[in-house]
């Protein structure tokens, strides 16, 4: 866990309860209230990098959740957004006053 205040837990598809760490918040451009995330479980890939994945966090009856995006389009957009240069400067802000 790097950011206990970015850090959640989540049940993966074996079941198995994992933590997982926001890597970087990116604002909804259709509904501000449900921003994208991106965010990893640890996994590593083949490449041995961390595997990157994509949700929505929603707000369902005064408790957030996290949905899981897997349309590649929309997975397109928010790393387009991510790359902006205004949505890195203020992730790296909130890491920084994390730290």
């Amino acid at each position: 866990m790097k950011y206990e205040d970015l850090s959640f837990t989540a049940v993966n598809k074996d079941g198995i309860e994992v933590i997982c760490d926001i890597l970087t918040v990116i604002p909804n451009p259709e509904k501000s209230e449900e921003p994208y995330v991106i965010y990893t479980d640890y996994t590593m890939d083949e490449k041995n990098e961390f595997v990157e994945n994509y949700g929505k966090i929603i707000n369902v009856e005064g408790e957030y959740v996290l949905k899981t995006i897997t349309d590649p389009k929309l997975i397109d957009l928010i790393k387009r957004e991510a790359s902006d240069e205004i949505v890195q400067y203020v992730n790296k802000q909130v890491q920084e006053n994390l730290d």
